[in-house]
């Protein structure tokens, strides 16, 4: 069957918007971190919305999440607050979330958090200009979330937005990285 140029045009704005719909809602899905060829953390040294220099080496000891995102990818809008509570209900245990913002300037991504009602300082913003530390953490979209021990070992990795940090799963996971 040939199909006319307008009825093409149809069937891929049609297909196209169905995967839009699925991308969207799609959960996280817990993936260890041999999936994407990592088992420990590579360097990661940003600027965060200050302009000071992080650096995870310095977290040593720490169990960290960093999660890949940007304003303009919906599921991440929607974990960012997820991202803040987990930082809120394990802060005292040990656990800093690190959010990597994939090739915003600053202005836009103060706009996303007051357009929001976020607070700049909730928890670390990192700017990735041109993307290269996504790049070399081989993460393969956004909203990426990797989960790493004390000793900088990358526990798993969340692909996809992470819906309720209150869920067993999620708790689960965290809770015995914080112990060990």
């Amino acid at each position: 069957m040939i199909f006319k140029k307008p009825a093409l045009d149809v069937i891929l704005v049609l297909a196209f918007s169905l995967l839009a719909c699925f991308a969207s809602t799609a959960h996280a899905q817990w993936r260890p971190a041999s999936q994407v060829g990592l088992t420990q953390a590579p360097p990661l040294q940003l600027n965060n919305l200050a302009g000071k220099s992080i650096d995870i080496a310095s977290y040593k000891g720490k169990v960290l999440v960093v999660n890949f995102w940007a304003s303009w990818c919906e599921p991440c809008r929607e974990e960012f607050e997820e991202l803040i509570q987990l930082q809120e209900n394990y802060r005292s245990k040990g656990l800093i979330v690190l959010a990597v913002n994939l090739a915003e300037m600053k202005p836009r991504i103060i706009q996303f958090l007051k357009g929001n009602g976020l607070p700049e300082n909730a928890m670390e913003i990192l700017l990735d200009r041109n993307s290269t530390i996504y790049k070399s953490w081989k993460a393969r979209g956004i909203p990426t979330t990797f989960l790493i021990g004390k000793t900088g070992k990358i526990e798993g990795i969340w692909i996809g937005a992470i819906e309720n940090v209150d869920s067993d799963e999620v708790k689960g996971k965290i809770e015995s990285i914080l112990r060990q």
